[in-house]
């Protein structure tokens, strides 16, 4: 099923609320468990120090089983027990596990089956003794302290403490949570649809502009009056669409009209790139961010070993924070190849421009083993910003010197040729371009290198197309490449 970026927001927010509401009910969960726990420990230990002082007394008769089980006061107390939070007996039994006195009478001279130590529960972990507590259909828990017939154990005083009755009370004590975590995912998705709306719209306006302009209206206009990137990109669309439309009210003889026509296929063709590089590169993290989102859900709700469970819960938590640093890299890339620049056009000398940059690529060329030949001297001069270009430039002799990691040759050659052009190639003896990957080299973030960003190529492409002209590519596979950047003469 094909999800928007609205509902995955949607889904993200919710699922991060419901991750963590669930953990902070789990967490309160354990904690009310530990002081339930707690508190049926206590009762347990004033019930069996009760005992103790009765029965302390009655031990040095001569028989004293049937002192105990005869003696009133001693049986009020055991039969008091039973009134005791979370307590379900309460006995008196001898060295053999028989009991002698029980505040049920039909269980004397009957054994009585060992029980789970309630000391070891407490002095769990909070996970592990709420797992104890919901699994199976309940235990009976003990308390119990030795009887002494002067320095001989002559019996001991064991109550009991049922967790089918601790689950009970704990169980109602989660109406609260549950009704609390529904409403927070309520206002959560609630939230979260506004916040799409909200942050979605200039994405809408600008699909529509686009619409729009690929229907062949010119003029169009933007309303994005905000300070932020959205606001600068719409600025950026209505200077193009104001210089689409000159353009087109401008009369042009039949090869001008074509010319202007081309260039406003290589536009939308680039911009048709850029927003599928873009929609990759987003898409990519959001699934991480999903799948790390429903694996830290289940990691929180499963049964058993918090410590493990808190580990690997922080390292789904660290892969979606790389994944979010992902997204800001992408939409950072993104703004720096879309906002609008400002052209300082002046003429320009190819021959000083490459010159320029020679004593940047000298270093990358020679520690790669590349021999650099520049020939510019026929280069005619162009109408550009300086700047811009020899950025551009720089970008494409890196990028030959680096596709020979082995050594080469690398020649920069600038001519003039027909239609009134400047031409500057880039001639590299590298590892060439795969003839599947030369329709994307120009694409915002593709890269086939290791440590790649896959920006370069595109702005050195972006560069070239805001100077109204155009990179060619020749390449085959272990023969090189050749950069070809065609510009219009002064």
């Amino acid at each position: 099923m094909h999800l928007g970026i609205k509902s995955k927001q949607v889904i993200g927010v919710t699922s991060i609320v419901a991750a963590v509401v669930v953990a902070l009910s789990l967490l309160n969960l354990a904690r009310l468990a530990q002081v339930s726990l707690g508190e049926s420990q206590a009762r347990a230990e004033l019930l069996a120090d009760a005992i103790y002082h009765r029965a302390r007394d009655l031990v040095g008769a001569a028989d004293p089983a049937a002192a105990l089980a005869g003696d009133p006061g001693l049986r009020a107390i055991l039969e008091s027990s039973l009134y005791s939070k979370n307590v379900v007996f309460a006995a008196i039994a001898d060295v053999n596990g028989v009991v002698v006195a029980d505040s049920d009478r039909s269980q004397e001279g009957h054994p009585l089956p060992p029980g789970g130590d309630l000391a070891a529960l407490v002095s769990r972990s909070p996970l592990s003794r709420l797992v104890f507590i919901y699994s199976g259909q309940g235990r009976t828990l003990e308390y119990r302290q030795p009887l002494l017939l002067g320095d001989r154990e002559f019996g001991s005083i064991r109550v009991g403490v049922s967790t089918l009755l601790i689950r009970r009370d704990l169980d109602r004590s989660l109406t609260p949570a549950i009704v609390t975590a529904f409403a927070a995912l309520g206002v959560a998705v609630v939230i979260a649809m506004l916040l799409a709306q909200v942050l979605l719209r200039p994405i809408h306006v600008i699909r529509s502009g686009l619409t729009r302009l690929g229907r062949g209206e010119f003029g169009v206009r933007l309303d994005l009056d905000r300070d932020d990137e959205f606001g600068e990109m719409g600025t950026f669309f209505n200077v193009v669409s104001d210089r689409l439309a000159a353009d087109a009210k401008a009369p042009l003889d039949p090869a001008a009209r074509e010319q202007a026509a081309l260039n406003y296929a290589r536009k939308l063709a680039a911009l048709s790139r850029l927003s599928a590089g873009v929609a990759h590169e987003i898409k990519n993290p959001l699934n991480a961010m999903m799948i790390h989102l429903e694996l830290l859900r289940q990691q929180i709700t499963s049964p058993g070993g918090a410590d493990a469970d808190r580990a690997q819960a922080e390292q789904h938590v660290d892969v979606i924070a790389s994944a979010i640093r992902r997204l800001d890299e992408a939409v950072q890339g993104f703004l720096k190849f879309s906002r609008p620049e400002e052209l300082h056009l002046r003429p320009v000398n190819l021959a000083e421009l490459i010159a320029d940059i020679v004593p940047v690529v000298e270093p990358e060329a020679a520690r790669t083993g590349v021999r650099l030949v520049v020939d510019c001297d026929r280069a005619p001069d162009v109408n550009a910003d300086p700047a811009m270009l020899r950025q551009a430039f720089l970008n494409l002799a890196l990028n030959a010197c680096q596709a020979m990691p082995g050594g080469g040759t690398l020649q920069i050659v600038g001519a003039a040729v027909r239609g009134r052009r400047a031409s500057v190639s880039f001639i590299d003896t590298g590892v060439g371009i795969k003839p599947e990957h030369l329709q994307k080299i120009f694409d915002l973030y593709f890269t086939t290198k290791e440590k790649g960003s896959g920006i370069g190529l595109s702005m050195a492409f972006r560069t070239v197309q805001m100077h109204d002209g155009e990179i060619e590519v020749e390449s085959t596979p272990g023969g090189g490449s050749t950069f070809r950047v065609l510009l219009p003469q002064v």
